[in-house]
């Protein structure tokens, strides 16, 4: 790994080290999402084994202001979101905490989330093997400081950190009666 200072960075936001690695490949991210998707990745279960035992109603029941079903929706729609921003194509800029962020999905039943979580996985995969790999260092955006790396990590990030808050929630409803 070897890191240097970014070059055209404006003096507004932060410099951040551009790091090479020969490892960060199409195979690198996409097996990324392959253990999210696993049994027993190292952060706790994967997404298939936190879900299938959660029961049917729980996907709607709120804990707080949020639902299970409200956070697969939000995980899909940043899958697609990000799935169209690797592959350089057209797509909607997601105002966080509008309908795009969290799209109504009140009346998805659990196999239709389930599909979609499977479907936007395949979508990531596909969309991992179009990414230049050549501009990882190179910043997302002229106004932004991060990197075409960051948006790569960030993706499985996000997924990691909401299928914990969604593990959390089915803990809680586990152990609470249902209205």
């Amino acid at each position: 790994m070897t890191g240097r200072a970014a070059e055209g960075t404006p003096a507004y936001l932060p410099q951040l080290p551009v790091i090479t690695h020969p490892n960060m490949t199409a195979e690198y991210y996409q097996d990324q999402y392959r253990v999210l998707h696993g049994k027993m990745p190292m952060f706790g279960t994967g997404v298939e084994e936190s879900l299938d035992p959660i029961p049917e109603a729980d996907f709607h029941r709120p804990v707080g202001h949020r639902t299970i079903a409200q956070l697969i929706g939000h995980m899909v729609a940043w899958r697609k979101n990000s799935a169209l921003r690797f592959q350089k194509l057209p797509r909607p800029k997601i105002e966080l905490g509008s309908p795009e962020d969290w799209p109504d999905y009140s009346r998805k039943t659990k196999a239709d989330m389930l599909a979609e979580l499977a479907e936007t996985k395949e979508l990531l995969l596909d969309a991992l093997a179009a990414v230049d790999y050549g501009t990882l260092e190179e910043r997302i955006h002229p106004d932004y400081y991060y990197h075409n790396r960051h948006a790569l990590d960030g993706a499985v990030q996000h997924d990691i950190y909401h299928l914990g808050q969604i593990n959390l929630i089915a803990s809680v409803l586990r152990n609470t009666a249902p209205h």
